[in-house]
């Protein structure tokens, strides 16, 4: 079933002679273990995102001896790095899924975390460290691709808003229980066990390492590739590439969603990099061990993700039933203003504001994870999808090389919390640009039919 009609409108009817699970109604050949597989990869994606950002102030401070004032402007320069490998990635890689399927790239992702888990802790100079965090950055630039691509691939159009959210309920609990939580107290069990600070960090980070291989082994057994049109002839890769970048460029529901993409890849970096440094440099400015102000920031971390799973079905239930576009402005205006709060709050040890600030800046993080994916799932055509969201991967890998630097510098030369307010101003452009769009457009965009169709 096409997530189109004929006129060019979004397709809200639901294919009922195919399998569901829930309230999720599926594509063709899919079922309900091959779901179940996309939320435990989807989950250990980003906990590996998030979970190593919780931890890279710790390797910082222990494994590289780095100054506090140092470690912003490092973090801004790595991610430059990481970026520009992911941005020379996700666009080719979005175009081989759609030649090759996605199992076999996701499982690679994670068996590279596993790797990189492995050197990191063995670096003593930030360019060995560098090293290992760039190797590590292909692991996430592919899997985030897959995992947007597979759930993209999954759902019928009525059930998109419903996958998305559970996924990013799931995905919620654990960030919180595993990342925010339990990666953060790992140094710590160690050195309370008689470890040095070095040697605590080390297995700390090949538990994750042991961790990303058993989430490699699942992936490859129950994941399945859930490419539309399987009997037609595939376009070369070439023509891939350059469908997906047409197909974003002339569809402004698509382009708006590239700017979306653009900007909360930063507001990713910022929550998972920048709110930790950011805590942890107040604690130890402060004079306290790096072990309890890493704590302090992964419970401060925890409360924010908490926030924002129980605001992932409220997301689910808003994009299946208004246009995405909308919800798309609302979403990008509320995690404005959390971050705009988030950057005027008190210091974090002392405020009693701390953690409503939070709450808020976690529950605009789940707006901006359901409305954009949800958007691009309905507008990209079943056979280009995998091409498009390569470009969205694009999009978002040129908005971290761009973001990380600039708040890298923001960190080290102004305010621990200047970063924050700049994504809001960031968020905030991108909602207006989404309502002006929403106003042109109508609720949907009108495909115009090319030659080849």
């Amino acid at each position: 079933m096409s997530d189109r009609t004929s006129a060019g409108r979004p397709n809200f009817v639901i294919d009922r002679s195919q399998r569901r699970i829930g309230p999720i109604w599926l594509t063709p050949g899919i079922g309900p273990v091959n779901v179940l597989t996309l939320f435990f990869a989807g989950m250990m994606t980003i906990i590996f995102v998030t979970g190593i950002g919780v931890l890279t102030p710790y390797l910082l401070n222990e494994h590289i001896k780095m100054p506090t004032s140092e470690q912003g402007n490092f973090i801004g320069t790595l991610t430059v790095y990481i970026e520009i490998i992911a941005i020379a990635l996700v666009i080719p890689l979005g175009a081989l899924s759609d030649k090759v399927g996605r199992v076999y790239l996701w499982t690679g992702a994670f068996v590279l975390v596993a790797i990189a888990c492995i050197l990191l802790p063995a670096a003593r100079t930030p360019e060995m460290f560098m090293l290992g965090r760039i190797l590590m950055g292909a692991g996430f630039a592919t899997g985030t691709l897959m995992l947007g691509t597979v759930m993209a691939d999954y759902p019928q159009n009525a059930s998109r808003g419903k996958i998305i959210s559970i996924n990013g309920f799931i995905t919620g609990v654990g960030v919180v229980l595993v990342a925010a939580i339990g990666f953060s107290l790992l140094p710590g069990l160690f050195a309370d066990r008689g470890f040095d600070a070095v040697t605590a960090g080390t297995y700390a980070f090949w538990v994750i390492a042991a961790i990303a291989t058993a989430a490699a082994l699942v992936t490859l057994a129950g994941l399945k590739d859930g490419r539309p049109e399987k009997t037609e002839e595939k376009d070369p890769f070439r023509v891939n590439l350059k469908n997906g970048f047409e197909e974003t460029k002339d569809n402004p529901r698509l382009s708006i969603a590239g700017f979306a993409y653009f900007v909360s890849r930063g507001d990713l970096i910022v929550m998972t990099t920048f709110l930790t440094l950011w805590i942890v440099a107040v604690g130890t400015d402060a004079g306290m061990e790096t072990t309890d102000a890493t704590k302090t920031a992964g419970r401060i971390f925890a409360v924010s993700q908490t926030a924002m799973l129980l605001f992932m079905p409220v997301m689910g239930f808003l994009v299946d039933r208004f246009d995405r576009v909308t919800v798309l402005s609302l979403s990008m205006g509320i995690a404005a203003v959390g971050y705009c709060v988030l950057g005027i709050a008190g210091d974090p040890y002392t405020s009693p504001f701390i953690f409503p600030v939070a709450i808020l800046a976690g529950a605009g993080e789940a707006c901006i994870l359901v409305s954009g994916p949800a958007l691009v799932g309905q507008e990209a055509t079943g056979k280009r999808r995998g091409a498009v969201f390569g470009m969205m991967g694009f999009c978002g890998a040129l908005g971290v090389l761009i973001h990380s630097k600039v708040c890298g510098m923001l960190f080290d030369g102004f305010t621990y919390q200047t970063p924050f307010l700049y994504m809001a101003s960031l968020n905030a452009l991108v909602a207006l640009g989404a309502l002006i769009v929403r106003l042109r457009t109508g609720s949907q965009h009108v495909a115009q039919p090319t030659a080849a169709e």
